[in-house]
């Protein structure tokens, strides 16, 4: 009698092990996981089926002529595209420009029908608490010199027929709501019943001394000019800000674009995920959390910066000058350090102007440093494929250890720094001036390069590319090895 597997069976109860832990979880995101991990389930499905042949084997049972059946292997071929075609997906995010259809219901049938909303006043304190209730639409405050705050904006209403959209605007009344030194705004959409789509967009102006919270689930969110604290919170929003005094926390799970300039304390941008930062001229801390696949620059922050992401970690002590980071590479000039980047993805980095050091710690991409600013900080470097420059002052202090375990080391500095052989394929440059920090680079497989400060951009040195002929010993006052 043929031996019947079990992997089948267990590959079943896996995967609703999974639905469940989804059911159960929804927050977690399952979908980026499965993108990354799906080649876990080839590698326990080969296993387990190994597992199965040494059984059969053992209890002298016939084995199969193939480790897999032809339908196997269509299976495995089907999970090999659709995790691949997953893991591309999360990745490269196609549907960001297609948040019309993906990211917001589209509504095929009725019209859209506009009620304005008249202004409405109402006195406050100098300094109140105010809460904007608004489920979906876009919400601009903006601070002004009176102690009152007013309301005005409009509502849209998608219905069949004019008279079932205006009832549904009488079901919504736009509301304030006093209690003290709390003032609290609300659209009340979230009456209206599911089949009338609905949202209102609200301009206010409200005293700038005020404290600000904003609740919505989608729609832009535009604040300027206030004193006070400001928490905003949204499922899908883009988020500008401008000239807030007070301390401001964003919490979003989607956006496609942040942008905070003049800031005069510290920011958070909490969970989520989206597309684009851009952060300029903040006094305090600046603190992001979440998945960000644009484009993320940072100008003018006199505090700490701290980015922590699924796929890196980035911590400055200040940014006088910029700092941008992608998915595939991390840029900066004239930066407060230490510098600490800890990415899992290939990323390529390029640092100019820095001071106290870095730290940085690379699965795959290229270093290009140069410091510039004597005395210099200690310097740690690690690469497991990727070439290494480093351009120093030429009257620096320092102790060099750069070690390639695969490939070339170039000294470009001088004397002061030794070249060695290192096992069959790599090198070692070692030595140092005035005993400084320690600069401590490593790169598994790759190119280090040391040399003189000389103002060149680094990307475009003559050492990013080969040389047609090896430099003279004279040039340079070591012997040329070969590897």
């Amino acid at each position: 009698m043929k031996p019947q597997s079990v992997i089948g069976p267990l590959l079943l109860i896996g995967l609703g092990a999974v639905l469940l832990a989804n059911t159960l979880r929804p927050e977690l995101p399952w979908l980026e996981l499965c993108a990354s991990y799906w080649p876990v389930l080839l590698i326990l499905w080969g296993a387990l089926r190994l597992l199965e042949l040494l059984v059969w084997n053992w209890k002298k049972r016939p084995l199969p002529t193939h480790g897999l059946s032809g339908g196997e292997w269509a299976v495995v071929i089907l999970i090999c595209l659709v995790g691949s075609g997953l893991h591309a997906a999360t990745r490269y995010r196609p549907w960001d420009r297609f948040s019309v259809l993906i990211g917001k219901r589209a509504d095929w049938f009725g019209h859209t029908h506009e009620f304005p909303l008249p202004e409405q006043r109402r006195p406050s304190p100098q300094a109140p608490h105010i809460v904007i209730e608004n489920l979906r639409g876009a919400v601009r405050v903006a601070g002004g010199g009176a102690a009152q705050i007013s309301v005005s904006g409009v509502k849209r209403i998608r219905a069949l027929e004019a008279a079932a959209a205006a009832a549904a605007n009488e079901q919504s009344p736009l509301e304030i709501a006093t209690n003290d030194d709390v003032i609290v705004v609300r659209t009340n959409l979230d009456r209206l019943p599911a089949n009338h789509r609905a949202a209102c967009d609200l301009e206010l102006t409200i005293p700038r001394a005020a404290a600000l919270e904003v609740r919505g689930r989608e729609g832009d969110l535009e604040v300027r000019g206030l004193e006070g604290a400001v928490q905003l919170s949204s499922d899908s929003a883009e988020v500008r800000l401008e000239d807030i005094g007070g301390r401001v926390t964003v919490r979003l799970r989607r956006s496609s674009l942040i942008r905070a300039v003049n800031l005069r304390n510290s920011l958070e941008i909490l969970g989520g995920r989206g597309r684009d930062l851009h952060i300029e001229n903040v006094a305090g801390a600046v603190r992001v959390e979440g998945e960000y696949f644009g484009e993320q620059r940072f100008a003018g922050l006199a505090g700490t910066l701290s980015v922590d992401s699924p796929r890196a970690s980035l911590r400055v002590e200040q940014v006088p000058g910029h700092l941008e980071l992608d998915l595939g590479k991390l840029e900066g000039a004239n930066l407060g350090g230490p510098v600490r980047f800890r990415s899992v993805r290939a990323c390529d980095v390029e640092l100019e102007a820095f001071s106290h050091g870095a730290e940085i710690r690379l699965d795959r991409g290229d270093v290009r440093l140069r410091p510039a600013i004597t005395p210099l900080g200690a310097l740690q470097v690690r690469t497991d494929a990727g070439d290494i420059e480093l351009a120093l002052p030429e009257n620096a202090a320092f102790q060099l250890r750069a070690r390639t375990a695969r490939g070339s080391a170039e000294n470009l500095f001088g004397p002061a720094i030794k070249h060695e052989p290192e096992g069959t394929r790599g090198a070692l440059l070692q030595g140092g001036s005035g005993g400084g920090p320690l600069l401590a680079m490593e790169t598994s497989r790759g190119r280090i390069v040391v040399l003189k400060d000389t103002g060149q951009p680094l990307s475009s040195s003559k050492v990013n590319r080969r040389p047609d002929k090896e430099p003279r010993q004279e040039e340079i006052g070591l012997p040329v090895q070969r590897h």
